[in-house]
C-alpha cells in the first residue's frame, strides 16, 4: 500500500509546480476583478478554487510526511544548483488564507 502511494506521489510531483502557478494566476484574477463593478461570481469561484488548492497542498504535505518523504517545491534553478525548497504546507496555508480573503471580500463589495 505504501509503495503504491509513494509511486503516485512521485508521479504527481511534476504537476505540483504548475498547480502553484495556476493558483497564483487565479488569485491574481480574483484580486483584479475585486476592483470591478460586479465581481461576486468571480470572487466566489476564485476563492473556492484557491481554498480547495490550499487544502490539497496541506493534505499532500501530511501524506508525504506519512510516507516518510519531505514534499517541497523547488523555486530555484537546479541547473545552477540553486535550491529554494518551500514545503507544501506553506503553499497550502498561503492558498487557504488567500481563498478565505477572497470569499470574505466578496461580501464587502
Amino acid at each position: 500500500m505504501k509503495e503504491t502511494l509513494t509511486e503516485m506521489m512521485i508521479a504527481m510531483m511534476p504537476a505540483m509546480l504548475p498547480m502553484v502557478w495556476a493558483g497564483a494566476i487565479i488569485l491574481g484574477v480574483g484580486l483584479i476583478v475585486l476592483v470591478l463593478n460586479n465581481p461576486r461570481p468571480t470572487l466566489t469561484f476564485s476563492g473556492i478554487v484557491i481554498l480547495i488548492l490550499g487544502i490539497f497542498f496541506v493534505a499532500a504535505q501530511f501524506m508525504g510526511q506519512w510516507l516518510s518523504m519531505t514534499p517541497a517545491i523547488n523555486f530555484g534553478d537546479p541547473t545552477k544548483f540553486e535550491f529554494i525548497l518551500v514545503p507544501f504546507w506553506q503553499i497550502g496555508a498561503a492558498d487557504i488564507i488567500a481563498g478565505i480573503f477572497l470569499l470574505v471580500a466578496r461580501k464587502w463589495v
